[in-house]
């Protein structure tokens, strides 16, 4: 077994250091080394702060715990809008407004994401009974609503820093987020109990967007500050486009929000906690086609024409890194698992195993999703995310109360498998096209 981790670390260190030497030559390489690096640094911390609240505080409080998170997240994630990707892909087009737009952006989703934590907790008795105790605490309700604004305003804030090609500062933003958020529920929340794991999470993602704000955003757009802003005349052409996106994405993302409550009110909080953790690690090798392809659309909104070049990169980059990838944490999950402990590792490895696998086709699919981004062709993205989000979840649900947590990692390998069979071909004829248009315009 030792062996098998030596020869992992030293392919995942041989690939970085090649990515980190094409980067020099190439902002599409640059962003992309460093968003993937930057979902590693989360990973890996993502890993020491849940192994650590997993030996400090009970199952069922873990799972509780991370139900908060799956809850605020996803009420974070129906605030944004889309305006992530929105301003991924119109940034570049505002020129000398694009401080305007980026604040603008900003106060639309504090406001929206603020609406949204109150909307949930007034019936959260209904769609999360289990999370019906931070009503009855005003100080748990207020920082309930506080958290859920910063962690949907800490996405913007990359959307923000990607838009302008400075990935780097995404990395070093949330490196920061997750090291200042581990000792924080034992050492200063632990009364709280699994609400104080959650206090931990969101006082990390507080402390980076009001660092980046002050410190990073400046860097990349010049005379930036964060004040309330509102511009109209730009919401007009990016809120259609940004809406588009947003519902794709919430279909898109509700996989990762809804299969944890899901487990929660099925099969109680402590396989919650198990199949937690076993989606949280096997969500570490998503960073490979999300990474990748989020720089791929910050490249093709500055230049369309370099579509299918760099579409062509960024699919074999990602196939040739998610494949041995894959069979890594399919050969030592169940070893890592049990550094959480033996129940984690007894009732998680199956389900890790299916959901590792899913991504290799993920590779695919995230690639069809941003070709149509940049191409503005939005019916595409919504059809392919409803698809996704159906069977992942009608298919989850079914057999989860059948066969328990593996149902779940079965569900979601087969949403993806049978989404890249569709996709492949038009993915191809898209990335063709847009080769031979970027030739002779040549």
């Amino acid at each position: 077994m030792e062996n098998h981790v030596h020869e992992v670390r030293l392919t995942g260190s041989r690939f970085f250091l090649d990515l980190y030497l094409k980067s020099k030559n190439s902002s599409l390489y640059s962003n992309a080394f460093y968003l993937m690096l930057s979902n590693v640094s989360t990973s890996f911390f993502g890993f020491v702060y849940w192994n650590i609240m997993a030996r400090f505080f009970e199952p069922a409080q873990v799972g509780i715990g991370s139900a908060l998170v799956s809850a605020s997240s996803l009420v974070a994630i129906l605030a944004g809008l889309g305006l992530r990707i929105g301003l991924i892909r119109f940034v570049s087009e505002s020129r000398e407004r694009a401080v305007l737009l980026i604040n603008a952006a900003f106060t639309l989703v504090g406001v929206v994401s603020l609406s949204g934590a109150i909307i949930y907790l007034s019936g959260i008795k209904y769609w999360s009974p289990a999370l019906g105790f931070v009503r009855e605490n005003i100080v748990f309700l207020l920082l309930f609503m506080f958290f859920t604004a910063t962690t949907a305003l800490s996405g913007l804030t990359d959307g923000s820093l990607i838009a302008g090609r400075m990935s780097k500062y995404v990395f070093w933003k949330n490196t920061i987020i997750s090291v200042f958020k581990i000792p924080l529920p034992i050492l200063i929340f632990a009364h709280w109990g699994s609400f104080g794991i959650f206090a931990g999470m969101g006082t990390g993602f507080a402390v980076g967007v009001l660092i980046t704000w002050l410190f990073f955003l400046p860097k990349v757009y010049e005379g930036y500050f964060p004040r309330p802003a509102i511009a109209k005349d730009i919401m007009q052409k990016v809120l259609p486009y940004s809406f588009a996106n947003y519902a794709a994405n919430l279909l898109n993302m509700a996989p990762q929000y809804i299969y944890p409550l899901m487990v929660l009110n099925i099969v109680g909080p402590e396989n919650s906690a198990y199949f937690y953790v076993s989606w949280m690690m096997t969500m570490v090798l998503s960073v490979i086609p999300n990474g990748i392809s989020q720089s791929l659309l910050a490249e093709g909104s500055h230049d369309p024409k370099k579509l299918g070049r760099d579409g062509r990169k960024v699919l074999l980059l990602s196939l040739g890194i998610s494949i041995p990838a894959v069979g890594a944490m399919v050969l030592l999950g169940g070893w890592l698992l049990h550094f959480f402990g033996p129940g984690y590792s007894e009732k998680g490895t199956t389900v890790l195993i299916y959901l590792a696998i899913a991504v290799i086709p993920q590779c695919i699919n995230t690639l069809y999703i941003t070709v149509n981004q940049v191409k503005k062709q939005i019916y595409l993205i919504i059809a392919q995310t409803s698809f996704l989000s159906i069977v992942a979840l009608g298919v989850g649900y079914f057999w989860l109360g059948r066969v328990g947590l593996p149902g779940i990692g079965m569900a979601y390998l087969t949403a993806h498998l049978v989404l890249s069979i569709l996709v492949f071909r038009p993915l191809w004829i898209a990335l063709k096209e847009s080769y031979v248009t970027s030739a002779q315009v040549q």
